[in-house]
Formats: structure tokens, sequence, C-alpha cells
């Protein structure tokens, strides 16, 4: 499996964690399957509540999309509809959100990325923007991802569940011909299982990085991330 760049940072006892740095002008696509755990990744990571109606700009600069911020905000015209008839309009509005985020600074996006209409439009967007396509994969088991969609009390149809690890499961096939078989154009992927997803202490979006090998340990706190490299498995 074909790994971004993944740095070891020690904390204040020393105990080595793990954490994933990304030039600046990045577009970082979380993606899995739905209850992979997408989003409390990013509520850990980036402070999200998860409760956000809008895109959130976090103090480093960081602009972190999640689907849900489109639902939300949407829920108050269209909540009496069942949602199955505008969960296209939410697609639609997650998408375009995306793209006004595109300004220069770092983007963080949760999505499912089983659909590759969507991937190749987001590849598109970034070559038109200039920005860097990584990939961070949160390979769930459909047992995992049923146990995450109860657990935050939102489930899709089990014909969804069924579509969405189809299409996974053939998407990881994929990917290990490299990065550009998720999207293309993509510099880097790294693929996660649950376990590892809980050991990612931070992601964070250095200035100056260079390209060689995705595998680097650090020695730098990571209050100090700075002039960190980045991986390049295309």
């Amino acid at each position: 499996m074909f790994q971004g760049l993944v740095r070891c940072v020690p904390t204040v006892n020393d105990a080595m964690v793990r954490g994933a740095v990304y030039p600046r002008r990045s577009l970082v696509l979380v993606a899995g399957v739905p209850g992979a755990g997408k989003s409390t990744l990013l509520r850990r990571l980036f402070g999200l509540r998860g409760d956000e109606k809008r895109t959130v700009l976090t103090a480093d600069g960081v602009r972190v999309i999640d689907s849900l911020q489109s639902r939300y905000q949407l829920r108050p015209m269209l909540g009496r509809v069942p949602y199955p008839l505008w969960r296209w309009v939410v697609h639609v509005l997650h998408l375009a959100r995306v793209a006004a985020a595109l300004r220069g600074g770092p983007v963080v996006v949760h999505e499912c990325g089983t659909r590759l209409p969507v991937r190749v439009l987001l590849a598109l967007l970034c070559r038109l923007r200039r920005y860097e396509v990584h990939v961070l994969m949160i390979d769930a088991t459909p047992q995992e991802a049923r146990s995450g969609q109860n657990a935050r009390g939102r489930r899709v149809t089990a014909r969804s569940h069924r579509v969405h690890s189809r299409r996974w499961r053939r998407l990881r096939a994929a990917i290990r011909r490299g990065p550009a078989a998720f999207a293309p154009g993509a510099r880097s992927l790294l693929a996660l299982d649950r376990r590892r997803v809980r050991e990612l202490a931070w992601i964070s979006f250095a200035a100056c990085a260079t390209s060689r090998s995705p595998l680097h340990d650090a020695r730098e706190s990571p209050s100090t991330r700075l002039g960190l490299g980045m991986s390049n498995s295309s």
C-alpha cells in the first residue's frame, strides 16, 4: 500500500506519536466509507464541534470542510422533505464549498472517495487552482463502518452501504498502482486502518517541502513543524 508523508515526533514524555505534514497549497482528502471515522478524525485533529453549518477556518489558516456542514445548513429549509430527495443538493453545496476554499491556504475535505466523477472533479479543480492533491484513506472494515454508523446515530441504507463497500474494495485494489489511481495527479496517499487513525496525532502544513521519501523521522516537537518534507509517490 502506498503511503504519504508520515513523521514521528516526541511528545513531552518522549513517547513517539505520528503526524502527517503537507505543503501549504494542498487539498487533503480524508476518504472512507460512511462510518469509517472521517468526521471523528476532523473533530479530533481540528477542533470541530460537529454541528457547524459553514466551512471551518482554524487558527492556523486551515479550511476544514465536512459534508455535514452543508446538510446542517440546508436542514432548516428542507428538513421536512425526506433526506434522499435532497441529498444531491448537499453534495452540490459540498463541492461548491471546496471550490470556494481553494484560495491559497491548506484545505482538508471530508469525502467518501467512492464516486469517481467527484474525485476527477476535485482533481481538476486543484489543477486549475494550482493545488496539490493528497489522500488520507481510512480503511475500515464493513463491520467497523456499521459500528461507526450506529455510534453516530446516522445510518445509510443497507443497499447504499453495499455499494460504497464494493466500490471501496475496487479502489483499494486500484491504488496499488499509485496515488493517481485514486485521483488524477494525486501526489501522495496515506492508507490507515482504524487503529492507526487513532494514533494519528496531528496534520500540519509547511511552506517549504521536499518530495523524496514518503517516510521520515523527526526529532522536533509538534510545535515546531516548519521546513518539513512531503512525499511524492506518483
